[in-house]
């Protein structure tokens, strides 16, 4: 297995995906122990999960204005592009 198969699979497994269909459960541990580089990416992976699977999403208000903004935006530029045709 390569580190760039192993990666995906552990991101899926991390994610509750079934692993057995993107690489092989079985060997993704194996290739665990003897890659270094893959322990430390899984490390920062689990890192990374632990400290997002806590954080607060966007109020209902923020996205409301992202939204209005982003679609003022798209109207504006559909403007310009009306006035230079």
């Amino acid at each position: 297995m390569i580190c760039a198969e192993y990666r995906t699979a552990v991101s899926a497994r991390l994610d509750g995906e079934r692993t057995d269909v993107v690489a092989g459960g079985a060997g993704l541990d194996e290739h665990e122990e003897r890659c270094a580089d893959c322990r430390d990416w899984l490390a920062v992976a689990r890192r990374l999960r632990a400290l997002t699977a806590g954080a607060q999403g966007p109020s209902p208000e923020w996205s409301a204005g992202l939204v209005d903004r982003l679609l003022g935006r798209l109207a504006a530029d559909e403007g310009d592009q009306a006035r230079t045709a």
